[in-house]
């Protein structure tokens, strides 16, 4: 049984803490990603070292050809994920293998420091004047040789071989992007389902919310605050259906662009410039979501001044301005920033542009971040609104005053809350399981990639993606537009509303009648 010395040169005390520490290279161990055959006995001598016989006080390092073989190889891929290549592990702090020197080292004895510099020259140079941790592109000598597939395994810095396209403006670390037609996103089906799916309830939303504004239009001053903050989140309700009506019908050419350099159609990433559809839709379906967070935020706002501080709706609608301020600036700065950093990319699956399909970073500080913040504060002041509500009612009823009015507007906005609160929760949730399950998923379809070959000639027919990756997308676009259905169903579900298109019918037929006998 071989013995492993503790503390590591890292200064790790206990062998739990090691093994700790190696569950964060899990993924780049597994024999599906293999991303660099020198990657496992490197990791496990760093933070396992073996015991030398003779001295307690001598750790025996891995060889730094090892070192340098498994970063060259797997760097590239950490990185692409937001995962550094940690300082502890950088070269310069193991030794090369050498059959003068008493030191010793594991790793294969063939890579002395000289015969690494005649196999892999331009890596030695790097190493030699500073920039080897790059193992980028060299301006002067062009795109910089890989070695030999058998001894570095597979390189992830290589568009093709991972089943994407290089494209010819930056996006990410590599200038790749993924194809327009790959089947990353799943059979043809599903995607076909998921477009259905989205126009079937964007349509649904559309008419709903369309509903709901007209109703508004036709009596205004029935609708005070803070039923009012119900009728602008209609109106984001309605131009987010559109966003997503607006990609069914344009197709494929609302997310895609012939950017790559071999003119093959890739997804949408970045700056482009025939974008000019896509960042309307974008700014439909993006900026009206943020905004309809922000006015059930004020809705719960407005309801727990009337009922737990006794505000008036004049009093109320006094302050109306500040509201219309939080609801359609603080997107817009978002909005902004997004649009100055070129963050906008395609998804494919409901055909829409969006932020964060490409990046878990501009995912999280784009959407999940302000979506979560939106939602911790509608929820608190949900809570207070209700809160007060039932206190409000108590004191009522043992004053021995009538509450059915009262009792009647706790139902309503209760159940608009809760309608919109539920969606909600789910959304925030489906964006928080994309973040922590994107990067997984993108190594499916890579493994898939190396162990079969390019896949952009086989179109990776073999790929497969997780089954409860359709489920998951229905559920995340029904959650981006069924809360518009509420709006319709609020205003449905008052005896006025009946009334007043009753009139309103009345007055057509009034206006027609009397135009035929002018006539």
């Amino acid at each position: 049984m071989t013995h492993v010395q503790f503390p590591n040169f890292l200064g790790m005390e206990t062998q739990q803490e090691a093994i700790g520490s190696l569950k964060g290279y899990e993924l780049l161990l597994t024999s599906q990603q293999h991303c660099s055959s020198s990657l496992a006995l490197f990791l496990c001598s760093t933070y396992l070292p073996i015991c030398y016989p003779e001295s307690k006080d001598v750790i025996i390092k891995p060889c730094r050809a090892e070192c340098e073989m498994s970063r060259f190889n797997c760097s590239s891929l950490m990185v692409h994920y937001s995962y550094p290549w940690p300082e502890i592990l950088y070269c310069d702090r193991f030794e090369w293998y050498s059959n003068e020197s008493e030191t010793f080292c594991i790793g294969d004895p063939k890579y002395t420091k000289e015969v690494f510099a005649a196999e892999f020259p331009k890596v030695w140079s790097g190493i030699m004047n500073g920039t080897y941790h790059d193992y980028g592109i060299d301006e002067d000598e062009g795109e910089m040789e890989r070695p030999n597939p058998s001894i570095f395994s597979y390189n992830y810095s290589n568009c093709e071989s991972i089943g994407l396209i290089d494209v010819d403006h930056t996006f990410n670390e590599y200038n790749c992007a993924l194809p327009c037609h790959s089947r990353f996103y799943g059979p043809q089906g599903n995607l076909n389902l998921l477009k259905i799916w989205s126009l079937i309830w964007a349509a649904l939303c559309c008419i709903s919310t369309l509903f709901t504004v007209m109703t508004f239009v036709f009596d205004q001053q029935r609708f005070r605050y803070p039923e009012r903050a119900i009728i602008f989140s209609a109106v984001c309700y309605f131009f987010i259906s559109v966003g997503f009506i607006l990609g069914f019908f344009k197709g494929d050419d609302i997310v895609c662009e012939n950017g790559g350099v071999s003119g093959r159609p890739v997804i949408r990433q970045g700056d482009s410039e025939d974008a000019h559809i896509c960042f309307l839709q974008f700014f439909l379906i993006y900026y009206f979501m943020l905004a309809s967070f922000l006015w059930w935020v004020i809705l719960n706002l407005t309801w727990f001044l009337a009922a737990g501080l006794k505000w008036g709706h004049e009093a109320i609608a006094q302050k109306s301005g500040y509201f219309h301020a939080i609801a359609w600036i603080l997107p817009a700065i978002l909005f902004t920033a997004i649009c100055l950093t070129k963050e906008i990319d395609g998804d494919r699956q409901a055909n829409i542009c969006f932020v964060g399909n490409f990046k878990t970073s501009s995912l999280q500080y784009y959407v999940i971040a302000p979506l979560s913040t939106f939602y911790i504060f509608g929820i608190s002041l949900l809570g207070l609104g209700m809160f007060s509500m039932y206190n409000v009612r108590h004191e009522l009823h043992h004053t021995g005053k009538k509450t059915d009015k009262l009792e009647t507007l706790m139902i309503r906005i209760g159940m608009f809350s809760v309608l919109y609160s539920i969606p909600a929760t789910l959304l925030v949730v489906c964006f928080l399981i994309e973040n922590s399950h994107r990067t997984q998923w993108e190594i499916n379809y890579v493994s898939v990639c190396l162990k079969h070959g390019n896949c952009l000639k086989n179109g990776a027919t073999d790929f497969e993606p997780d089954s409860d990756l359709l489920i998951f997308n229905l559920i995340k676009y029904l959650m981006m537009l069924v809360t518009g259905l509420s709006t319709g169903f609020w205003v449905l579900l008052s005896f006025k509303t009946a009334s007043n298109w009753a009139k309103l019918l009345q007055k057509l037929r009034c206006c027609g009648k009397d135009a035929e006998t002018a006539v």
